[in-house]
């Protein structure tokens, strides 16, 4: 969260997901061509790792205490982690992002260094990088009003991102987001065509972007990415009260059904790649809402991970989901703690019973499009907290 993949899908699968999606309870249909088959595959049993940038040397990417948090993850059933870089932009208007890890410590050696952590552990790795303006601005506000501020803003970004694209290849990660709640920008289709072209001639695994939930039906380019990405903190019900697990569980309904039309009508996976609740009373109606004190509620917080199970998880449309959030640093979280991450409250047996459950079968990691040869070799609420 800010401030504020073709499938490799085999000819031979058995079950159609017309079929499946019609025997699924609070499935709407579409007139949409029905996705192809799925089968079973590796379904992203995603956490967000989150950098210690304030005790960097001994906490942060790459470090032994970093090494001991992705153990406990693997343990608790994490596949994937996405890992994140950020670029800094001062107002919305601003065309020059920096970047780097000077700032914060997220060093191109450090990603290197966290990417060997986890592959060690057998887990997979999305570099997703983020953009960071300076409060009260959000990345979704960033716009221009002339053509020469948005050629010079797509260069900047440019840069930034094939930086990323070309790290990620080098140090063989195995997903990369490409944006992130980019949402003034993305109806600027032709120079997201154009940019999502060069990274693939410079990166060889699959691509998503990370829509805010209010942007992702308006993404005009899917079609040129791997999965349908989205952070997905939907408000699920209408007061900040105590709700039940099923009442929060029944908010996802009508999510899930334009989610299902939109996989279906660009023949993709849905990815949700972030999704994260603190564990305060306003959880489920902002999930978005990072800031400001309330009520510390554990059981909230893990009601509300138990509804997305219920509610979401079983899809076949569903390629996996990056829960927000999980630090690198040993002693976050725990019962006193009203932020996103679930370590140490009830939250996190919840996620530890269903990452450790076999699942409905899911959409394999999709085949990438042929491009220019690459020599092989083996960057929301988380910005809200710089």
């Amino acid at each position: 969260m800010n401030q504020r993949p073709c499938f490799g899908l085999m000819a031979s699968a058995a079950i159609p997901l017309a079929l499946a999606l019609g025997v699924l309870p609070g499935c709407t249909g579409s007139d949409a061509d029905p996705l192809p088959p799925v089968h079973a595959g590796a379904r992203h049993r995603g956490i967000s790792y989150a950098h210690a940038w304030r005790s960097a040397d001994a906490h942060g990417y790459g470090s032994p205490a970093s090494a001991d948090s992705l153990r406990l993850l693997r343990e608790m059933g994490v596949n994937w982690i996405s890992i994140t870089p950020f670029g800094f932009q001062t107002t919305p208007q601003d065309t020059t992002i920096r970047w780097g890890g000077s700032r914060y410590s997220e060093t191109d050696e450090r990603l290197r260094a966290v990417t060997d952590q986890a592959h060690a552990l057998g887990i997979d790795v999305m570099l997703k990088p983020h953009v960071w303006l300076r409060p009260p601005g959000w990345v979704g506000q960033i716009a221009h009003t002339s053509a020469a501020g948005w050629q010079q803003w797509f260069a900047a970004y440019r840069a930034f991102i094939l930086h990323y694209a070309a790290l990620a290849q080098a140090a063989g990660m195995d997903a990369l987001c490409i944006g992130n709640e980019l949402e003034g920008t993305t109806h600027r289709e032709d120079d997201w065509r154009g940019l999502i072209a060069d990274i693939r001639r410079t990166f060889s695994g699959p691509l998503t972007y990370g829509a805010g939930f209010d942007e992702v039906l308006k993404v005009p380019f899917w079609d040129a990415l791997d999965y349908i990405g989205v952070s997905a903190y939907y408000p699920l019900v209408e007061q900040p009260s105590v709700p039940a697990r099923a009442e929060i569980a029944a908010g996802w309904q009508p999510i899930v059904g334009r989610l299902e039309r939109l996989a279906a009508r660009v023949q993709k996976p849905v990815l949700f790649t972030e999704l994260g609740y603190r564990s305060v009373d306003i959880a489920a109606h902002q999930p978005w809402n990072s800031g400001g004190t309330s009520s510390v509620n554990l059981q909230l917080q893990a009601d509300a991970y138990a509804a997305f199970f219920d509610a979401v998880w079983p899809r076949p449309w569903l390629a996996g989901v990056y829960w927000w959030k999980w630090d690198s640093f040993p002693d976050a979280g725990g019962p006193q703690d009203d932020d996103y991450t679930p370590r140490g409250k009830p939250a996190e047996e919840v996620l530890r019973e269903y990452y450790r459950t076999p699942t409905p079968p899911a959409v394999e990691r999709p085949a990438v499009p042929a491009t220019t040869p690459i020599p092989a070799s083996r960057a929301g609420a988380g910005s809200a907290d710089r």
